[in-house]
Protein backbone atom coordinates (compact mmCIF):
# COMPACT_ATOMS: atom_id res chain seq x y z
CA UNK A 1 0.00 0.00 0.00
CA UNK A 2 0.92 3.25 0.00
CA UNK A 3 -0.71 5.61 2.20
CA UNK A 4 -0.70 2.79 3.67
CA UNK A 5 -3.92 3.18 5.29
CA UNK A 6 -5.75 6.27 4.54
CA UNK A 7 -8.71 5.96 6.48
CA UNK A 8 -11.92 8.61 5.86
CA UNK A 9 -12.85 10.40 8.95
CA UNK A 10 -16.53 11.13 8.20
CA UNK A 11 -17.64 12.16 12.05
CA UNK A 12 -15.81 15.40 12.18
CA UNK A 13 -17.36 18.62 11.28
CA UNK A 14 -17.16 19.79 7.58
CA UNK A 15 -15.15 23.08 7.36
CA UNK A 16 -12.32 23.35 5.07
CA UNK A 17 -11.00 25.65 2.26
CA UNK A 18 -12.11 25.20 -1.52
CA UNK A 19 -8.47 25.36 -2.64
CA UNK A 20 -9.51 26.36 -6.46
CA UNK A 21 -10.35 29.84 -5.19
CA UNK A 22 -8.29 30.79 -2.50
CA UNK A 23 -4.37 30.10 -2.84
CA UNK A 24 -3.36 27.21 -0.03
CA UNK A 25 0.25 29.00 0.85
CA UNK A 26 -1.40 32.62 0.86
CA UNK A 27 -0.07 34.02 4.37
CA UNK A 28 2.33 31.17 5.42
CA UNK A 29 5.40 32.95 3.85
CA UNK A 30 5.42 36.32 5.90
CA UNK A 31 5.78 34.72 9.13
CA UNK A 32 7.89 31.38 8.69
CA UNK A 33 8.37 28.69 11.40
CA UNK A 34 6.91 28.37 14.92
CA UNK A 35 5.54 32.09 14.69
CA UNK A 36 3.17 32.79 17.93
CA UNK A 37 0.97 36.03 17.70
CA UNK A 38 -2.25 36.60 19.53
CA UNK A 39 -5.74 38.17 18.30
CA UNK A 40 -8.78 39.18 20.41
CA UNK A 41 -12.13 37.72 18.78
CA UNK A 42 -15.85 38.71 19.77
CA UNK A 43 -18.63 37.37 17.37
CA UNK A 44 -21.23 34.53 17.40
CA UNK A 45 -19.36 30.94 17.11
CA UNK A 46 -21.39 30.27 14.43
CA UNK A 47 -19.17 32.82 12.47
CA UNK A 48 -15.73 32.15 13.59
CA UNK A 49 -16.71 27.94 13.28
CA UNK A 50 -17.00 28.78 9.33
CA UNK A 51 -13.74 29.99 9.41
CA UNK A 52 -12.58 26.65 11.21
CA UNK A 53 -10.87 22.94 9.74
CA UNK A 54 -11.70 20.79 12.02
CA UNK A 55 -11.16 17.68 10.65
CA UNK A 56 -8.49 16.29 12.40
CA UNK A 57 -10.14 16.29 16.01
CA UNK A 58 -6.04 16.70 17.82
CA UNK A 59 -5.79 19.94 15.47
CA UNK A 60 -7.91 22.85 14.83
CA UNK A 61 -6.55 25.23 12.47
CA UNK A 62 -7.99 28.23 10.05
CA UNK A 63 -9.45 26.86 6.69
CA UNK A 64 -11.32 29.52 5.35
CA UNK A 65 -9.92 32.86 5.47
CA UNK A 66 -12.81 34.68 3.65
CA UNK A 67 -15.33 34.85 6.20
CA UNK A 68 -16.01 38.69 7.63
CA UNK A 69 -14.42 37.32 10.97
CA UNK A 70 -11.38 36.76 9.65
CA UNK A 71 -11.46 39.31 7.06
CA UNK A 72 -12.66 42.29 9.71
CA UNK A 73 -10.08 41.23 11.66
CA UNK A 74 -7.04 41.38 9.06
CA UNK A 75 -8.29 44.32 7.42
CA UNK A 76 -8.03 46.06 10.98
CA UNK A 77 -4.48 44.20 11.75
CA UNK A 78 -0.96 44.73 11.04
CA UNK A 79 0.37 41.98 9.11
CA UNK A 80 2.25 40.10 11.76
CA UNK A 81 -1.02 39.88 13.94
CA UNK A 82 -3.21 38.90 10.42
CA UNK A 83 -4.91 35.59 10.73
CA UNK A 84 -3.70 32.96 7.92
CA UNK A 85 -4.27 29.93 6.27
CA UNK A 86 -3.47 26.94 8.27
CA UNK A 87 -2.88 28.46 11.37
CA UNK A 88 -3.24 26.55 14.34
CA UNK A 89 -5.34 27.72 17.80
CA UNK A 90 -2.94 27.03 20.53
CA UNK A 91 -4.62 28.38 23.20
CA UNK A 92 -8.42 30.44 24.10
CA UNK A 93 -8.23 32.91 27.00
CA UNK A 94 -4.91 31.58 27.80
CA UNK A 95 -5.74 27.75 28.17
CA UNK A 96 -3.69 25.15 26.43
CA UNK A 97 -6.05 23.50 24.08
CA UNK A 98 -5.33 19.43 23.35
CA UNK A 99 -7.95 19.33 21.29
CA UNK A 100 -10.94 19.97 18.75
CA UNK A 101 -13.62 19.39 21.73
CA UNK A 102 -11.92 21.73 24.33
CA UNK A 103 -11.16 24.94 21.05
CA UNK A 104 -14.60 24.46 20.60
CA UNK A 105 -15.72 23.98 24.55
CA UNK A 106 -13.75 27.03 25.10
CA UNK A 107 -15.62 29.70 22.42
CA UNK A 108 -18.31 28.56 23.21
CA UNK A 109 -18.51 29.76 26.36
CA UNK A 110 -16.15 33.16 26.17
CA UNK A 111 -16.30 34.31 22.21
CA UNK A 112 -19.87 35.98 22.29
CA UNK A 113 -18.40 38.65 25.05
CA UNK A 114 -14.36 38.50 23.43
CA UNK A 115 -11.92 36.40 24.26
CA UNK A 116 -8.17 36.03 23.04
CA UNK A 117 -6.68 33.45 20.75
CA UNK A 118 -3.39 32.53 20.41
CA UNK A 119 -2.64 31.08 16.89
CA UNK A 120 0.74 29.50 15.92
CA UNK A 121 1.88 29.74 11.89
CA UNK A 122 2.77 26.73 10.59
CA UNK A 123 6.18 25.78 8.19
CA UNK A 124 5.63 25.16 4.32
CA UNK A 125 8.25 21.73 4.28
CA UNK A 126 8.53 20.39 0.42
CA UNK A 127 9.60 16.49 0.87
CA UNK A 128 11.48 15.09 -2.34
CA UNK A 129 11.66 11.67 -2.62
CA UNK A 130 12.27 8.89 -5.59
CA UNK A 131 9.81 6.23 -5.03
CA UNK A 132 11.89 3.23 -4.99
CA UNK A 133 10.37 1.54 -1.95
CA UNK A 134 7.03 2.36 0.27
CA UNK A 135 6.35 5.77 1.63
CA UNK A 136 5.27 3.91 4.88
CA UNK A 137 3.25 7.43 5.46
CA UNK A 138 -0.25 7.09 6.73
CA UNK A 139 -2.83 9.60 5.62
CA UNK A 140 -6.45 10.15 7.22
CA UNK A 141 -8.68 12.55 5.52
CA UNK A 142 -12.41 13.41 5.71
CA UNK A 143 -14.18 12.34 3.00
CA UNK A 144 -16.58 14.78 0.54
CA UNK A 145 -14.92 18.09 2.25
CA UNK A 146 -12.38 20.76 1.31
CA UNK A 147 -9.68 19.01 4.51
CA UNK A 148 -6.29 18.74 3.10
CA UNK A 149 -5.07 15.14 3.90
CA UNK A 150 -2.77 14.66 7.35
CA UNK A 151 0.00 12.28 8.03
CA UNK A 152 -1.78 9.86 10.84
CA UNK A 153 1.61 7.99 11.37
CA UNK A 154 4.89 7.25 10.08
CA UNK A 155 6.11 3.78 10.30
CA UNK A 156 10.13 3.32 10.63
CA UNK A 157 12.26 1.53 9.02
CA UNK A 158 12.48 -1.20 10.53
CA UNK A 159 12.76 -4.74 8.22
CA UNK A 160 11.91 -2.76 4.89
CA UNK A 161 13.31 0.65 3.84
CA UNK A 162 10.11 3.25 4.46
CA UNK A 163 10.65 7.03 2.20
CA UNK A 164 9.36 9.31 4.49
CA UNK A 165 11.12 7.86 7.73
CA UNK A 166 14.36 7.73 5.41
CA UNK A 167 13.66 11.62 4.61
CA UNK A 168 12.98 12.54 8.15
CA UNK A 169 16.58 10.76 9.26
CA UNK A 170 18.22 12.37 6.39
CA UNK A 171 16.60 15.73 6.77
CA UNK A 172 16.58 16.57 10.94
CA UNK A 173 15.50 20.24 10.12
CA UNK A 174 13.13 19.20 7.74
CA UNK A 175 11.50 16.68 8.40
CA UNK A 176 7.23 15.80 8.63
CA UNK A 177 5.11 14.81 11.56
CA UNK A 178 2.01 13.23 12.37
CA UNK A 179 -0.83 16.09 11.59
CA UNK A 180 1.40 17.70 9.14
CA UNK A 181 -1.24 18.80 6.00
CA UNK A 182 -0.42 17.32 2.13
CA UNK A 183 -1.06 20.48 0.68
CA UNK A 184 0.27 19.43 -3.23
CA UNK A 185 1.81 16.47 -5.02
CA UNK A 186 4.26 17.24 -7.67
CA UNK A 187 2.45 20.39 -8.38
CA UNK A 188 -0.97 19.56 -8.02
CA UNK A 189 -3.16 21.19 -5.78
CA UNK A 190 -5.66 17.91 -4.94
CA UNK A 191 -8.69 17.05 -3.10
CA UNK A 192 -8.10 14.46 -0.37
CA UNK A 193 -9.22 11.39 -2.21
CA UNK A 194 -7.12 13.07 -5.20
CA UNK A 195 -3.94 13.40 -2.92
CA UNK A 196 -4.22 9.91 -1.80
CA UNK A 197 -4.40 8.23 -5.27
CA UNK A 198 -2.12 10.29 -6.54
CA UNK A 199 0.45 8.87 -3.79
CA UNK A 200 -0.67 5.90 -4.17
CA UNK A 201 0.11 5.33 -7.51
CA UNK A 202 2.32 8.29 -8.62
CA UNK A 203 6.58 6.53 -9.68
CA UNK A 204 9.48 8.24 -10.34
CA UNK A 205 10.33 11.78 -9.09
CA UNK A 206 7.65 13.02 -6.04
CA UNK A 207 7.44 16.18 -4.62
CA UNK A 208 5.12 16.77 -1.43
CA UNK A 209 4.61 19.83 -0.26
CA UNK A 210 2.87 19.90 3.45
CA UNK A 211 2.78 22.47 6.06
CA UNK A 212 3.84 21.43 9.31
CA UNK A 213 3.05 22.14 12.86
CA UNK A 214 5.45 22.55 15.43
CA UNK A 215 3.52 20.39 18.44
Amino acid sequence: MLCDCCAENEAALEMGIDEKRVSPMDVIESHPGNYVYDVKLKCPLDNLMEALDTADTELTIIGDVRGSVVTDWNENNPPSRQIGMYDRIVKVDGVQCPGTKEVVKLLTDKLASGVPITFQRPQERTVTVERTARLGMNLNYRKGGHSKPWIASIEESATERCLIDQWNKDHPHQKVAVHDRVISVNGQTLSAVETVEKLRTASGTLTIKLVHFEL
